[in-house]
């Protein structure tokens, strides 16, 4: 249990000087345990049975008690590697996913387990459809163009593996026309930035903005008439992403000098989807308005929750 809880510090810190980082971590802790069980005494809260005892009070660094999993947990150990060695990026490309296949999971096993998870609902069909786009050229628009289901039957992943990273970088152009790069990842930085792609509005936005859940590459294989590949597998790389909302009754602009703002929105909204790394423009910075306060309306317990470590 010790190494497994060292492990859980360590992919919190900025693995620098991590030692004392995993350090604070675990006294940290051991202080909210000491506060949790005076409280309850103070409460009355606690059976006789169940009373702390000294050793309760004062307990030792090495003995952790053990928590039950989080969503969180479960989403790191299924599609989160702990590390991702990635090369450095050529300028000329416009992003760089790692190749390796050491880690993955089994996309069958993974929609089993999670089946009443929200932000899975349609999971494969929309995996499926936003690759098939794709294979087919055509141009992207959101994922809006319809399939068939024999369409959909002709897309096959092969081994029913998807391959997982945790880092995307991504190079682009600043506004003074200097070459820059963001580095994505989906524990610490996962927010992006994309050129929208609405039908007619009238209050145009150039960008959509977005969260990496996560970073994935497959073998995909398209057979039947309308296949461009002759069956053959290939390499295709794709993010899974929590899409945000525009308020659009909030006035923003230049005009206003207000920045705009932008939310979560219900899961049958078009809340989830994937997107091809190319369509990224760079990361984002979101500032949380915190006065708007917290909400879990808009999406229960889900592996798709994001919470800074």
């Amino acid at each position: 249990m010790v190494h497994k809880r060292a492990k859980i510090f360590y992919r919190r810190t900025n693995k620098r000087d991590f030692e004392l980082q995993i350090a604070a971590q675990e006294r940290r802790q051991r202080f909210l345990r000491i506060i949790k069980r005076r409280l309850a005494q103070q409460e009355g809260a606690a059976s006789p049975a169940d009373k702390p005892t000294t050793r309760d009070v004062e307990p030792q660094p090495l003995a952790p008690v053990p928590n039950p999993p989080s969503v969180e947990s479960e989403l790191t150990s299924i599609i989160g590697p702990e590390d991702d060695d990635l090369p450095p990026t050529p300028p000329h490309d416009h992003h760089h996913i790692s190749d390796s296949k050491r880690t993955w999971f089994h996309l069958v096993v993974f929609l089993s387990k999670f089946r009443a998870d929200p932000a899975l609902k349609n999971f494969l069909p929309d995996l499926k459809a936003h690759l098939l786009g794709r294979l087919l050229d055509i141009p992207y628009d959101g994922d809006e163009t319809q399939f068939s289901l024999q369409d959909l039957a002709d897309v096959t992943i092969m081994r029913e593996r998807i391959y997982t990273h945790k880092i995307l970088r991504v190079n682009y152009t600043t506004y003074d026309a200097q070459r820059d790069q963001d580095t994505l990842n989906t524990s610490s930085h996962p927010d992006f930035m994309a050129f929208a792609h609405e039908e007619e509005d009238d209050n145009p936005h150039p960008y959509w903005y977005g969260r990496i859940i996560g970073i994935f590459h497959a073998d995909v294989r398209h057979v039947g008439a309308r296949s461009k590949t002759g069956g053959r597998p290939q390499r295709m790389e794709f993010l899974w992403v929590r899409w945000f909302g525009r308020d659009i009754d909030h006035v923003a602009g230049w005009a206003t000098k207000r920045l705009h703002r932008v939310g979560f929105v219900e899961p049958d909204q078009g809340a989830f989807g994937f997107l091809d790394p190319a369509q990224v423009l760079r990361g984002s910075h979101l500032i949380p308005a915190f006065h708007h306060g917290r909400t879990t309306e808009l999406l229960g317990s889900s592996i798709a929750r994001h919470f800074d470590g």
